[in-house]
């Protein structure tokens, strides 16, 4: 038998067969305002239905207040939150978040009639959990959906009709799991309240495809939370209620609500409480480990349950040669694009410098193998910071420079120390975003395949060096936000120091909540948004949405 197909599934695959193919195959799923509040309601109701009434003697002394049950012939399996009992039926009971339909004219679906005061998607759905109620010995001939958005409570007959229309989505969800994803609705109302419409992409890949002119603003500009850093010596990070806690060696202690992050970053000798970690992995939130010099150490995540099928893809066509090269060259090209625009928008770089930065990125354009393509980008590097203490107002301080060339393991000056920081936090997040959409981070097309290196993470966060921690560590120097003694510096080493350090993290993540026009989609977006943006982009060229993947450029 193939894994069972959830009842909740079937709401999905009439609403979307795409969002039914994105939860239920690849396993994607991210909370919005609209499902947390679900959530909450449903958890809120089932704690206050207790029914006690004509029940028969052989079955509970009491309909339980939820209910788990399967079937292997049906292929499905449902949590039923509520039921009641009424003469001697079973009902099930389910909330929904959204208004019910104003009656009108039934609804035709697939050529059957259903009754009009309830949305197919749902009549669908209790419908599936009556079967298997009646799977399991216990007589169900019809249930109850309750809209909260007008407080109504539409009783459901499971009529012939609707008995036949649920068999065969049934029979469509078996079939879909065995297919490659759907095609993406064109121009429907329905993406705009989808909680995978970020995931899905809709109008960005009927774009990308040729398939449509426009592109809605459908994507969310930000993602709901935010990163929290820790890297005080000595915190404490626990859990309370549904708040994580913040205990500083001076006992005093902060609580912030789970719901509102998407990351924890902690650096240096910070504790985390099994309880807290537990949490966080059941509600999807990664937590990244850095040493307190700013090396990335590791990042604890939910088991890699997203996505096989993509991963399977990944590891197949980014052996191929072709195809690597392929990403490779529009990898180099976006960087060194974008290095040139920082450097002829914030410094003043010699003609002849722009000049061959721009012989160099159309070069890579046109690489025969890899290695050539790392020449170029080697040759671009050493140009490009080279002239990169023209975009700073005070490269010399008291006679010494602030920048020295590109230098690192470790870095020597105040510039490359904050390069280097920036740049692990860029990986991070690139890491986060390839996990969250299921790709594995350390198996790249680009980056040479090392135990321990995140060579996909590094692959994607070329093109957005100079465009988040370039232009961070440009904006902190210039404003004197971050000074020459906020370092520890010999001729050895330069590292950031504890204070500094908080405020080197506040501007990163301000520039990570800017707002750009994206080239390509016209619309606005926050670079976080973007990066989680990059990687779904290249997971459609994966798995041939797509025929091309073109890294971010800005203009």
């Amino acid at each position: 038998m193939s894994t069972a197909i959830p009842v909740r599934m079937l709401n999905e695959i009439q609403y979307c067969e795409r969002l039914f193919y994105l939860m239920h195959v690849q396993g994607l799923f991210e909370h919005n305002a609209d499902t947390i509040e679900g959530t909450f309601q449903h958890q809120k109701s089932e704690s206050r239905l207790r029914i006690k009434q004509n029940v028969p003697d052989d079955l509970w002394g009491e309909a339980p207040r939820s209910l788990y049950l399967g079937d292997e012939e049906l292929n499905i399996t449902g949590r039923l939150d509520a039921l009641l009992v009424e003469n001697n039926k079973w009902a099930p009971l389910e909330w929904k978040h959204s208004s019910s339909p104003t009656p009108s004219k039934p609804f035709i679906v697939n050529d059957y009639q259903l009754d009009p005061t309830a949305w197919p998607n749902d009549q669908i759905q209790i419908c599936a959990q009556g079967l298997l109620l009646r799977k399991n010995g216990y007589p169900s001939d019809f249930g109850y959906l309750y809209y909260r958005g007008n407080k109504k409570k539409i009783k459901v007959e499971f009529t012939d009709n609707l008995v036949r229309l649920t068999l065969d989505y049934i029979q469509l969800a078996k079939e879909l799991t065995k297919k490659e994803i759907p095609k993406p609705l064109k121009d429907s109302n329905k993406c705009f309240r989808c909680s995978l419409n970020y995931i899905c992409l809709p109008d960005e890949t009927n774009y990308l495809t040729g398939s449509a002119t426009q592109v809605r603003r459908i994507v969310p500009e930000r993602p709901d939370g935010g990163v929290l850093y820790v890297s005080e010596h000595g915190t404490k990070l626990g859990k309370s209620g549904d708040c994580l806690t913040i205990t500083k060696p001076s006992r005093d202690t902060q609580t912030i609500p789970i719901k509102d992050l998407i990351h924890v970053t902690v650096m240096g000798n910070v504790q985390c409480s099994t309880q807290l970690i537990h949490t966080l992995m059941a509600s999807g939130i990664t937590v990244s480990y850095l040493s307190s010099h700013g090396k990335l150490i590791g990042i604890t995540q939910p088991l890699t349950t997203k996505n096989i099928r993509l991963r399977q893809k990944q590891f197949i066509q980014f052996q191929h040669p072709e195809i690597s090269l392929r990403l490779a060259r529009w990898v180099v090209h976006s960087k060194l694009s974008n290095q040139r625009t920082l450097l002829r928008r914030n410094g003043k770089p010699g003609d002849q410098v722009l000049k061959e930065l721009a012989l160099l990125k159309e070069k890579a354009l046109v690489a025969t193998d890899i290695e050539t393509l790392r020449g170029l980008e080697g040759r671009a590097g050493r140009l490009y910071f080279e002239s990169f203490p023209t975009m700073l107002k005070s490269p010399v301080v008291d006679g010494v420079s602030l920048m020295n060339g590109r230098n690192r393991r470790p870095p020597k000056d105040p510039v490359n120390a904050l390069l280097s920081l920036g740049y692990t936090l860029l990986v991070r997040d690139f890491m986060v975003a390839c996990i969250n959409v299921g790709m594995d981070p350390l198996f790249g097309f680009y980056h040479r395949s090392e135990p321990g290196r995140p060579s996909l993470a590094l692959d994607l966060m070329e093109a957005f060096r100079p465009v988040i921690v370039d232009s961070v560590v440009i904006r902190v120097m210039n404003t004197l936000e971050i000074q020459p003694d906020d370092f520890y510096w010999s001729s050895e080493n330069c590292q950031l120091k504890q204070q500094p350090k908080k405020r080197f993290f506040a501007a990163y993540e301000r520039r990570m909540h800017d707002t750009v026009t994206h080239p390509l989609f016209q619309y606005k977006i926050n670079y976080r948004r973007t990066l989680d943006l990059e990687v779904r982009l290249l997971a459609r060229f994966l798995e041939g949405e797509l025929s091309e993947y073109r890294p971010f450029m800005i203009r």
